[in-house]
């Protein structure tokens, strides 16, 4: 099977093989063959687009990692270039025999420059989560990670799927994790990510739908974009099918609460009186 067969093999296969530069998502799985698929289709699209991946492995050793890819058919060439990297976590942001996570923040960053460097379109991140499940220092301040760190990819030139087996973690972990993500992967036919976001100095642009499951994620940046700038911020909303209340207060309370400023653009009617609302509560 070619790379460019992975659109066609599954609803997962085609969700994962949309995802661009830029997305930051979450898939939950029950079932290894579908975290192995989900991989395998990842890194296909990163194959078709020019993009370097990187793939930290937890519970599976790098070698069934590469079979796994090899079984759908991704070539060994793929690694053997270096446009495909396996990586164990345990070597890289849990070498210390903790989890910072604002040293992988700003690692993120580095990853992507190097990866833009040596002429790839961009950096495309796979992380096994299963560590997650367990005692490792700094692990309670993961969802706090998993929020923050989509300053990172909102820039656009690079993207993770974040793989959280949902037998090991509790309902109330779930939660956080997922909501600190713009969307959650779903094997659906015609599935596109629930938001897609991304900034510019000064800037934020939220398109798709904004409610419980991912308002953490929306705060995180707005906070992010609002703390790096001086001067006013623009979000643009214009893209939003849907957006809760909570998310409109959130809005109208940045935008009182800064000095600068928060400008909202393309806003639908129902937003502007929900930001309007907020304001003056």
């Amino acid at each position: 099977m070619t790379t460019g067969g992975f659109t066609a093999w599954s609803a997962l296969g085609r969700a994962v093989g949309s995802l661009r530069l830029g997305d930051h998502v979450c898939c939950w799985y029950r079932d290894d063959e579908v975290r192995t698929r989900a991989v395998a289709a990842y890194v296909a699209a990163g194959l078709r687009h020019g993009d370097r991946t990187v793939y930290f492995t937890d519970t599976v050793p790098v070698a069934d990692v590469l079979a796994g890819l090899r079984r759908f058919g991704v070539p060994a060439t793929a690694w053997e270039s270096g446009q495909v990297r396996v990586v164990t976590a345990a070597e890289t942001y849990l070498a210390g025999g903790g989890f910072d996570p604002v040293a992988t923040i700003e690692g993120w960053a580095g990853e992507t420059a190097r990866a833009r460097a040596d002429g790839y379109r961009g950096l495309r991140a796979i992380g096994d989560m299963a560590w997650a499940a367990r005692p490792v220092p700094g692990v309670d301040r993961l969802p706090w990670y998993e929020a923050a760190v989509n300053r990172v990819f909102a820039e656009g030139h690079s993207g993770a799927m974040c793989l959280y087996d949902e037998r090991t973690l509790g309902p109330e972990q779930r939660r956080a994790l997922t909501a600190a993500h713009p969307a959650n992967v779903e094997a659906a036919e015609h599935w596109a990510p629930a938001l897609r976001m991304s900034r510019g100095p000064g800037r934020m642009t939220l398109a798709g739908e904004v409610d419980v499951a991912n308002r953490d994620a929306v705060a995180a940046l707005l906070e992010h974009v609002c703390a790096e700038t001086d001067g006013p911020v623009t979000v643009d909303v214009t893209g939003l099918r849907f957006v809760d209340a909570v998310t409109a207060r959130l809005l109208a309370r940045a935008a009182a609460g800064r000095p600068g400023g928060v400008r909202v653009v393309g806003a639908s009617p129902l937003l502007t009186r929900l930001i309007e609302a907020g304001t003056a509560g």
